[in-house]
């Protein structure tokens, strides 16, 4: 598995203080719930202490523009404007996107925009590390990305294209080490689906281990 937290694609990165005419509440009250549950964080014992998971909304209606947690803010308690970037623009095959922020979009925001790009209904997507949900992906019967195929590159965003569907969905990103992204309609749409998924997988592990 390849070291977390990398930023592979190419970012034309404006680092200038972002001016969001928008409320933070419904973003920073889901990951919370992902930071209270392990999905999203910083621990000196998990990927060589460096921060995991991110989340972003779409900024309005009809627009592939974004606000996405930063790179390297998972140890935040909450996020304001200096730890989001907005995404402008994004061409996925081509590697590269555009974005403006105090903070540069973490490194999974390819994956992100493809998402956004594809499913004009959806306005919410959340990547988090759930080894729970991730070992147990294909029981679960969740649509997975393949092995070989890494994080925050234009396979991974072909190959999460490829397994999208409509509405609320869940991925498993096989090539990225406990990696699981979901997304919906809304913040909370997308989290639940997280919520129910971890649930289900702790049963699972509690019947396979009796």
């Amino acid at each position: 598995m390849e070291r977390e937290g990398v930023v592979k694609y190419q970012d034309h990165h404006r680092p200038t203080p972002l001016a969001i005419d928008c409320s933070l509440e419904a973003l920073n009250h889901c990951r919370r719930r992902m930071l209270t549950l392990g999905m999203i964080g910083q621990s000196p014992s998990r990927y060589g202490g460096l921060g995991f998971g991110n989340i972003s909304q779409r900024l309005a209606p009809g627009e592939d523009a974004f606000l996405i947690s930063g790179t390297q803010t998972g140890h935040l308690a909450e996020l304001d404007a200096d730890s989001l970037a907005l995404v402008e623009r994004a061409e996925p095959e081509l590697n590269r996107l555009w974005s403006q922020g105090y903070c540069a979009p973490s490194s999974e925001a390819l994956s992100h925009a493809v998402i956004y790009q594809q499913r004009p209904e959806c306005n919410a997507v959340i990547h988090v590390h759930c080894p729970l949900i991730w070992q147990r992906a294909q029981a679960l019967a969740l649509p997975c990305t393949a092995p070989q195929i890494p994080y925050g590159t234009p396979a991974m965003a072909r190959a999460i294209a490829e397994q999208l569907t409509a509405g609320t969905g869940v991925i498993a990103m096989l090539g990225h080490e406990d990696g699981v992204i979901s997304y919906g309609s809304s913040l909370t749409e997308a989290a639940e689906a997280l919520v129910r998924l971890q649930a289900h997988a702790r049963e699972l592990a509690g019947e396979n281990s009796q």
